[in-house]
């Protein structure tokens, strides 16, 4: 059997050492994290009332950066850390509740959500655009108006 002397094994455990390195600093990059990004806020309203329930979603299918938020009680959503760039707005429903009535008694009636017309749910029909440059940026939609 053939052995190592003792620098040359110092050696190979410092390499090993040094690559072990290399991986886990590779492994923590984070993709586009070094893009410029802003926060945005944005209004959802229909007809001038605020849209409470639902999801904001943006999109860039070019980079495929995204973010999204929940609506709140005004209609507003505040996203942060959005990577700089053109996104498709959309608005999606809450998910219908989970839980079955329980036994014996109706299902209750599901919520239609008049105030988030079909076009706004998905990114390829969607009229809803932001650009999103440095500093907070804030838009404002009424859906009734929209497109």
């Amino acid at each position: 059997m053939h052995q190592v002397p003792g620098n040359h094994h110092s050696l190979i455990l410092g390499l090993s050492l040094v690559l072990s390195s290399a991986v886990l600093i590779g492994c923590s990059h984070t993709p586009g994290a070094d893009k410029p990004r802003s926060d945005i806020s944005l209004t959802i309203n229909y007809g001038g009332a605020p849209v409470t329930e639902g999801m904001v979603n943006l999109e860039n299918p070019q980079t495929g950066e995204g973010g999204g938020g929940a609506l709140t009680a005004e209609g507003t959503v505040t996203i942060p850390n959005v990577a700089l760039g053109s996104y498709s707005v959309t608005i999606v429903p809450p998910d219908p509740d989970p839980v079955p009535p329980e036994p014996g008694k109706p299902a209750p009636p599901q919520k239609t959500f008049a105030n988030i017309p079909k076009k706004f749910r998905a990114s390829k029909s969607s009229p809803l655009k932001v650009e999103v440059k440095e500093g907070a940026s804030e838009f404002t939609f009424d859906l009734k108006d929209a497109g």
